[in-house]
């Protein structure tokens, strides 16, 4: 009897140990999780939560991804989208959820239909054509709707961003973004169509372009759509001597890395905006042109001082390969690198 309940109570302390052991693991497990779980939160990127890339395209039933973003001060200031769709008949989508932000749509081929702002059930019919713009407030739970195929470019701009390019630009705030509808913007056609070569051809080899015609799309939609207006009395000059000098020396010495507008403004403790206006106004040029002269210069000096192939040159100048270091000198020059250093050694 003494042994059974020896061994009952054994039996029970086992047990009990077990149990303990098994809750204090699980727990373990759970905090471990929830850890996890708060890491992926901390390091997600909330600019991917915005109503552009994979989501609109989604929620449009269209092939599409974002293609470029544009950041400032280390916030999204830019998203841009390429959206495609050959289907004819595509289902009324739901309202979209309500985010501080407007979404500017610039369609390429002509439209059946499209009602980019419908929050009241009410639709506009006809077809709209090639080339318009439509600008929507995401406040406002706006529900879209297409027929027919579609091409064209989203570009995602969150309030904040247009808060900070008027106050950079001493200028009103800006309430609100709109234009009318079957609107043509051909300057937005023109920065467009450069946009997407540049992406497609160029970002590796010349982000700081890359990075300027975002500003530039910025300031096209703060002042057409926006109504942008600077303040009375507000004038602004060029860079100080000792600015110019930064700027220059550091496209000079990192002629060959992919420099952004972002970096070499925060050297001349300038906004990006702000640097690439005064930097015109110093040199006369804009900072990627100032760039791409250095850049050929260097090749000048390389193609007649050494025997490197182009191919050699072009990554040594920053150019990236030598497709792009071909129609970047026979643009500036007028003829090849090829033919401009058989002259120079015939000479």
């Amino acid at each position: 009897m003494l042994r059974a309940c020896l061994a009952y109570n054994q039996s029970r302390n086992h047990s009990h140990l077990a149990h303990c052991e098994d809750k204090s693991v699980k727990s373990v497990r759970n905090s471990q999780s929830e850890l996890d779980e708060a890491s992926m939160i901390e390091d997600a990127d909330p600019s991917c939560d915005g109503f552009f890339g994979r989501r609109i395209a989604m929620y449009l039933g269209m092939e599409g991804d974002c293609v470029h973003k544009v950041n400032r001060h280390g916030k999204l200031a830019l998203a841009i989208t390429r959206l495609t769709c050959t289907r004819r008949v595509h289902k009324r989508a739901a309202a979209i959820p309500s985010e501080p932000a407007f979404s500017i749509l610039h369609r390429f081929p002509d439209l059946e239909l499209h009602s980019p702002g419908l929050t009241d059930g009410q639709l506009s019919n006809g077809p709209v054509g090639a080339g318009t713009v439509s600008v929507t407030d995401l406040r406002d739970n706006p529900r879209c709707e297409f027929r027919g195929p579609f091409e064209g470019i989203q570009y995602y701009v969150p309030r904040r961003a247009l808060d900070d390019f008027a106050h950079e630009n001493n200028a009103k705030p800006i309430s609100t973004l709109e234009c009318t509808r079957d609107r043509c913007d051909p300057y937005l056609a023109r920065l467009s169509s450069v946009l997407l070569s540049a992406l497609e051809e160029e970002r590796g080899n010349n982000q700081l372009f890359v990075d300027q015609l975002g500003m530039t799309l910025l300031a096209h939609f703060a002042q057409t759509y926006g109504d942008l207006r600077s303040r009375e009395g507000v004038h602004e000059g060029g860079l100080a001597p000792w600015q110019e000098r930064r700027a220059k020396e550091i496209m000079r010495v990192r002629l060959a890395s992919s420099l952004t507008i972002s970096h070499i403004a925060a050297e001349c403790r300038l906004t990006p905006s702000h640097f690439a206006r005064c930097f015109r106004r110093s040199t006369g040029v804009a900072p990627h042109e100032y760039l791409s002269q250095l850049r050929v210069k260097e090749a000048k000096r390389l193609m007649t001082t050494t025997k490197l192939p182009l191919a050699d040159i072009a990554l040594i100048c920053g150019f990236g390969d030598q497709s792009y270091f071909v129609r970047v000198f026979s643009r500036r020059v007028g003829t090849s690198p090829g033919a401009w250093r058989r002259a120079r050694s015939e000479g």
